[in-house]
Order: structure tokens, then C-alpha cells, then sequence
């Protein structure tokens, strides 16, 4: 787990997956957007928001081998963790990354959530047009074929405006978000530190240096435990036997 979060750290920072996020907290979602629903119905993004409710929003893709599934389930487990009932007191909604994936594969994310959830796929215009607006900044790698993107889910207004952002893959503070949301109020994230989700390709050898320097780090500081704990273990055999 800690070399993944390493291995996402370091392709976080590649020049040419410009992947990130930048907040814009307050701001209005552009809700003429259309999508599809897993049940292949048409769904406008308006048809979200009916102005009493909040909507914890999450960009993620069935197809995902990194950390998608890890966010979907620490939102879940935030879900029934909360007061409040999805689909009674807010909206949970998946707007999938990639503009390939079938409201059948929808569908059978969907089914694995494990609380009430809207589940949408789209076009790449209508996907990157929502992503810009949240400042939500990923980028498809061609040689791993895996999206990179960061770890963040998104609560928003019963209108439709972006209320705060919430980092990482556990949301023990998503109750008191959406009880502000509901209120209409917005509040700016104090974390700054962002995990990105990405497939590391070994072929690339971009990050193999760094990455084998952290390893030979480790692997020397285990060896040089062991040689105390050898040291010792004679010191004290030598000392009985006097």
C-alpha cells in the first residue's frame, strides 16, 4: 500500500500527465451537460438537483484498476456511516471518466456500490466539459491505458453549486459536509495533500530510480536492524556464559 501511494506520488508529478485540482468552491456547474443513466436513459445534469437536497458527486470508471474501487468503497462506507439516507436526504451520483464504458458496465458498478446511487456515462466533451467546471484535471496515459486523476469526491448544492471538496480515500467528515451543503453554505478545503490515482508502467522506467533508491533505503535499514539484533543477541551470549 505505502510503495502505491509512492508510485502515485511520483506520477503525480510527471509534466505530461498535467493531473491535479484545482478548487472552485461557490462555483455554478454548467447544467445543460447531458448524460446517460445506467439504465440508458437520458439524464440532464440539472435533472440532479431539485433544489432541496445535496448531491455527493464522484468521478471514477468501472475499468479501473488503481484506487477507484478503494474511493467507491470509503464513500460507501461513509454513506452508511452518515445520519443521512442516500437518496432520501442527498443524492449520490458516479459520473464514469471514460467515454468508452457501456451503461451496462454502468450498471454492474452500480450494483456493487452497495447504497443508493446514479450512475451516468457520457461522451469525452460532456465528461471533460463536468470535470473542467469542478477543476477536476486527468489525463488518459496511452501506454498503461489507465486515466490518471486525483483522489477527491466532490458535495455540492441542492442548485447545483460546488460546496466542498473532500480529499482521500476515507470521509469520515462527509455527514457535517452535506449538512452544510444542505444549508446552501460552502467551505474551503483545508488539505492540501492530494493522492492521484495511476497505473505505474515499468516499461516506462520514468520513476524507476527514485522508486529503487526508496526500496534500497528500506532494504538497508531492515539489514542494519538485523545486524543489531545479531550484535546483541552474541553480547548478551557471551555475557551469560561468563
Amino acid at each position: 500500500m505505502i510503495t502505491a501511494v509512492v508510485i502515485a506520488a511520483l506520477a503525480a508529478g510527471s509534466p505530461q500527465l498535467a493531473i491535479g485540482l484545482d478548487e472552485h468552491v461557490g462555483a455554478q456547474l454548467p447544467l445543460d451537460l447531458g448524460f446517460t443513466s445506467s439504465a440508458g436513459q437520458p439524464v440532464a445534469l440539472r435533472d440532479l438537483f431539485d433544489g432541496k437536497r445535496p448531491v455527493l458527486l464522484v468521478m471514477a470508471y468501472a475499468r479501473c484498476e488503481m484506487l477507484c474501487s478503494v474511493v467507491l468503497h470509503g464513500v460507501g462506507d461513509a454513506v452508511h456511516a452518515s445520519h443521512q439516507v442516500a437518496g432520501r436526504d442527498y443524492r449520490a451520483v458516479v459520473v464514469s471518466l471514460d467515454p468508452t464504458e457501456t451503461p451496462g458496465e454502468g450498471g454492474r458498478r452500480r450494483e456493487r456500490l452497495g447504497y443508493d446511487a446514479t450512475y451516468l456515462v457520457g461522451d469525452d466533451v460532456q465528461i471533460h466539459a463536468l470535470a473542467g467546471a469542478l477543476g477536476f484535471r486527468y489525463a488518459w496515459d496511452e501506454r498503461t491505458k489507465q486515466y490518471a486523476h486525483p483522489v477527491v469526491v466532490f458535495v455540492l448544492t441542492p442548485d447545483g453549486h460546488i460546496a466542498e471538496y473532500l480529499r482521500g480515500v476515507t470521509f469520515p467528515g462527509l455527514d457535517a459536509a452535506l449538512a452544510r451543503a444542505a444549508r446552501g453554505e460552502t467551505s474551503q478545503s483545508l488539505a492540501q495533500d492530494l493522492i492521484s490515482c495511476f497505473h505505474f508502467d515499468p516499461s516506462l522506467r520514468r520513476y524507476g530510480p527514485a522508486i529503487q533508491l526508496f526500496l534500497r533505503l528500506g532494504a538497508g535499514v531492515v539489514l542494519a536492524a538485523l545486524v543489531a539484533v545479531v550484535a546483541a543477541l552474541i553480547g548478551w551470549e557471551r555475557g551469560r556464559r561468563r
